[in-house]
């Protein structure tokens, strides 16, 4: 697999376009009340909320540093963020500093128990009892 160090410059100036578009529209546009962006064809075709449903709005209010609004879409949007954050930014400390901190997300098993969290995750927040009820988007 080519890492994003490795690609030529114009695909990386472009990327940062596309990702600097798609940003700001989700800074402008307010998922909640808009048409553009589209909604979760899970919970369209089964009534169930997924394990992403609410990330749109999430997203917004994370732009809008709202942090409360951001629990209230999807709980697990934070943690997901920060698990990106920890992957993408210790190789590049490790490059920077001359460091080998290991990454435990190459461990054997943290696929399966982020796996399980988000299953267990999925389940929980369409249970119709309090406080299972507090994981449904925009509660």
């Amino acid at each position: 697999m080519q890492s994003i160090g490795s690609l030529p410059k114009y695909v990386k100036i472009g990327l940062v376009v596309v990702f600097g578009i798609i940003t700001a529209l989700f800074f402008i546009i307010n998922p909640e009340e808009g048409g553009v962006f589209p909604e979760c064809i899970f919970y369209s075709v089964t009534g169930y909320y997924c394990p992403g449903c609410g990330s749109q709005r999430a997203i917004h209010s994370f732009l809008h540093l709202d942090i409360l609004g951001v629990i209230n879409n999807n709980l697990l949007f934070l943690p997901g963020g920060m698990i990106i954050f920890y992957g993408v930014t210790l190789p590049l400390v490790n490059k920077k500093l001359g460091t080998n901190y290991r990454n435990f997300l190459y461990h054997k098993r943290a696929p399966l128990y982020i796996f399980i969290v988000i299953i267990l995750f999925a389940v929980f927040r369409n249970l119709p009892w309090f406080p299972f009820t507090l994981l449904v988007p925009g509660t």
